[in-house]
């Protein structure tokens, strides 16, 4: 469907709705359901009308045993479900639109005219590019292929080409710096820049972290000045088919869908290295697709050391592998091996559709896939970590493998959900998606589905600060610019293929699966946040209690305190390791 069409369709059903005097008809609930499918900026404002709406179809303190106590009117849902449709027939966009840096990160602004004439500029763009109001933007300091693509697409009547990237050079010391183009206004247009100078650093971050080749490093580099495949060709002597062989394996394993996404990561790899200077020196991590039996595929990553300890870690619903650079570091220093599978249904994963169709069956057929892996790359015993959601999963694989799982780790670890008032514990965008998924399932995947229209819109941040509120105790680790590029890979990597993955996972998370907790005598030990939005520290520390786990709770803490006490856990996860792993494994 055309974005056109798609507005004309929307419109007609909210001028449909007539407001009616009753309660139960939510006039403004089912006009922000057809906005949302046109405008994923509407997407917080949906979810606000959808919890108050489905808080009152709820009963005061419905049993969580109950299948369905929501009472969703068949209007609504039928709305739900044709925004869902509309936005299947738009399709997914693969380059953000923006995405605005963190609170300690100012990238040069300039504002220009078709014609260059430059119409305002950031202070920082005054500083780094010595641009002025009314001078012409051509006359700064720039490639001569960057000044040349400019002009052409500055007075071009189309859209500005959102991959495109242009390379100026910083007055102040030199060092280059790439530029984006959008529309700003009527016949305007804002030039932002991406990020800072280009190293060694970089070259070397980018093979240890996403496993690029020294080839595909190069070629990395060489996009992020601006110039294209075909350029580079003819100036190398490269062939063109190799170059494009080249760039799709790096679009693979950085996740990135063009140069704007790629030079982001920078952003985050330059904060992270400049805060953690031992990042220039630390393991690499490998990349791997394993084949099973039934003809899926299972992505995963490895980090940290060959002959470290094996530990299998478990992601959640809203993170992959890309979100654990930040603690790579750490993992040389205490010689742990982290092994990330991409459950299926995320990232280059394939979705199972047995799960798809019965989610119940989710925890066992990975617990299949995972000792398939682990197999494939030769492990014997290993340490199962459970990140969020993930512990559901860790749970179940070590109940079904005592022989292959010996001990349990959960960080941030979900709970068996078995009264009401733990949902009502949540922050308030976790509890309307968990009332949804336990009382509304049918309506979730609509819900879903819009929030990664957000995300695939460039209001990535605008969905992580629903996530983690200013007030909350994550909102530093979120916005900090160590961690936020990488969370939003993480974020970016998890929705690759949509809502399925999320749909199976939050069948199991608002249910009680107490039942998977009976294991065959590995110890488990979980770390917690004490002021985690989703699992109350309460809620952990007596499921922790009630079956006899290892506890421990970082105070001032939130969900993400695996970064914001990144050394203290890895060294708890390392001391389990050496006394549950033989001392020659690894």
């Amino acid at each position: 469907m055309h974005f056109k069409d798609a507005v004309t369709f929307c419109g007609a059903f909210m001028l449909s709705v007539s407001p009616v005097g009753e309660i139960q008809t939510p006039t403004a609930l089912i006009q922000t359901i057809y906005e949302v499918a046109v405008d994923p900026d509407a997407f917080d404002r949906l979810v606000a009308l959808w919890g108050d709406y489905l808080q009152e179809t709820i009963a005061p303190a419905p049993m969580l045993d109950h299948s369905s106590p929501a009472q969703i009117s068949l209007e609504v849902s039928s709305h739900l479900m044709r925004s869902f449709e509309i936005l299947d027939r738009l399709g997914r966009t693969d380059i953000e639109k923006t995405d605005a840096p963190g609170p300690q990160i100012s990238p040069p602004e300039i504002v220009v005219t078709r014609e260059g004439k430059i119409l305002s500029c950031s202070h920082r763009a005054k500083i780094t590019l010595l641009a002025q109001i009314d001078d012409s933007l051509f006359g700064l300091d720039m490639t001569p292929e960057s000044r040349q693509r400019l002009q052409i697409d500055l007075a071009a009547r189309g859209e500005p080409e959102s991959s495109a990237v242009y390379v100026f050079f910083d007055r102040t010391d030199g060092h280059p710096l790439p530029m984006a183009l959008e529309a700003h206004q009527e016949g305007q247009f804002l030039l932002r820049g991406l990020h800072g100078a280009w190293s060694e650093v970089h070259d070397r971050m980018l093979r240890q972290m996403f496993g690029l080749t020294d080839a595909e490093t190069r070629l990395a580099r060489e996009l992020l000045t601006g110039v294209g495949l075909k350029d580079i060709a003819e100036a190398t002597g490269r062939s063109i088919d190799t170059l494009r062989t080249q760039l799709k394996a790096i679009r693979r394993k950085t996740y990135t869908a063009n140069q704007q996404q790629l030079v982001r990561i920078m952003t985050g790899l330059e904060a992270l290295v400049r805060d953690r200077p031992e990042m220039a020196q630390t393991c690499p991590s490998e990349h791997g697709v394993l084949h099973l039996r039934d003809g899926r595929r299972l992505a995963y990553r490895c980090f940290g050391p060959e002959d470290g300890k094996p530990c299998l870690f478990i992601h959640n619903m809203l993170s992959g592998p890309a979100t654990l650079v930040p603690i790579v570091p750490f993992l040389q220093t205490l010689g742990l091996r982290l092994i990330c599978p991409l459950r299926p249904g995320f990232g280059d994963s394939d979705l199972d559709q047995v799960c798809l169709a019965d989610p119940a069956q989710a925890p066992t057929r990975f617990a299949e896939d995972a000792v398939h892996l682990l197999d494939h790359l030769g492990l014997g015993r290993v340490v199962c970590v459970g990140y969020m959601s993930g512990a559901v999963y860790a749970f179940r694989l070590a109940q079904c493998s005592p022989g292959r799982i010996a001990a349990v780790f959960t960080v941030s670890g979900a709970v068996p959900m078995s009264q009401f008032a733990q949902i009502l514990s949540m922050n308030t965008r976790q509890k309307i998606v968990a009332m949804t998924a336990r009382f509304a399932p049918g309506m979730l995947p609509p819900i879903l589905r819009a929030g990664i229209a957000q995300i695939d819109a460039g209001g990535i941040d605008a969905f992580i600060d629903a996530l983690h509120p200013e007030e909350s105790a994550d909102r530093a680790q979120a916005r900090s610019p160590q961690h936020r590029e990488f969370l939003h890979e993480g974020y970016r990597q998890a929705v690759t293929q949509g809502h399925f993955g999320f749909v199976i996972d939050s069948h199991h998370v608002v249910r009680d699966w107490s039942d998977v907790c009976v294991l065959g005598g590995q110890p488990v030990r979980m770390m917690h946040g004490s002021d985690d939005p989703a699992v109350s520290a309460t809620s952990a520390a007596r499921f922790a209690k009630d079956h006899g786990f290892g506890y421990r709770e970082f105070p001032k803490c939130g969900q993400l305190v695996l970064f914001a006490r990144t050394e203290e856990i890895l060294t708890e996860l390392a001391a389990l390791a050496d006394a549950v792993l033989p001392a020659n494994q690894g």
